[in-house]
């Protein structure tokens, strides 16, 4: 993931992504090989202060899932004492409970922005690491360098039009994708199917055996639990 910083807004969107759109037919084609092999494109992007300044907002690709939510206030952080370096940089110590994580970061004064990846905002100084106390996510900065000049804007449907849903509705859907593709294809589209998907085809035309999974949620929401609510068919055996 990558984090650009502007004036006024930033993006935190996954270079992975960036470079699977771009390139897609070339790598269809096999013109060019994959540079990420191992990795996994992370579809989770935020923007803050765009396209509304005071806001944040939060989209699932490619469904075009997503939230918005004022940036005042969002984490109650508590300044500990505690000193690391990260990436270089020296930092200090923080922690906030939210929604169901409690998170601690390091953040440098030496970089005055008050950001840092996700949704990780309100501090005096730009987050460089931060993890949650379950040990679930860690995001750590590995490298910062001057940007390129490009606009932060963000990207939307040809449609024009995104669903923008609260906070949990989002994590229900999001748990709900990687539960059942049918039910998921039917709340971000409005369309029913037929029947559930069964076959997945990747890039090069190979069929994709799908499992159903549970996703891990970087916000925890009590009753979010789509498995349970959309649990597998059994089959029946008739005599």
């Amino acid at each position: 993931m990558r984090l650009d910083l502007g004036e006024h807004s930033s993006q935190y969107v996954s270079v992975i992504g960036e470079f699977l759109a771009k390139h897609r037919s070339e790598l269809i084609a096999g013109k060019i090989k994959k540079p990420y092999v191992g990795y996994t494109a992370l579809r989770d992007e935020v923007f803050k202060h765009t396209p509304k300044s005071g806001f944040m907002q939060f989209i699932h690709m490619p469904g075009w899932v997503s939230c918005r939510e004022k940036i005042e206030g969002l984490f109650d952080w508590q300044l500990l004492k505690g000193d690391s370096i990260v990436c270089g940089y020296p930092c200090h110590k923080a922690i906030a409970a939210f929604r169901g994580r409690v998170w601690t970061v390091w953040y440098t004064l030496d970089l005055p922005y008050g950001d840092g990846p996700w949704k990780f905002c309100g501090l005096p100084g730009l987050v460089l690491h931060a993890y949650d106390s379950e040990g679930c996510f860690r995001f750590n900065c590995i490298g910062i360098e001057k940007g390129d000049g490009h606009e932060i804007k963000m990207k939307t449907p040809k449609s024009g039009v995104i669903d923008t849903y609260m906070p949990q509705r989002v994590a229900e859907i999001m748990m709900l994708e990687y539960w059942d593709d049918s039910a998921f294809f039917t709340q971000i589209t409005g369309l029913p199917l037929a029947g559930p998907i069964k076959k997945h085809w990747d890039a090069q035309g190979n069929l994709v055996k799908f499992v159903p999974r549970t996703r891990i949620l970087y916000e925890k929401f009590p009753g979010v639990n789509v498995k349970k609510k959309y649990p597998k068919k059994k089959s029946v055996k008739k005599k």
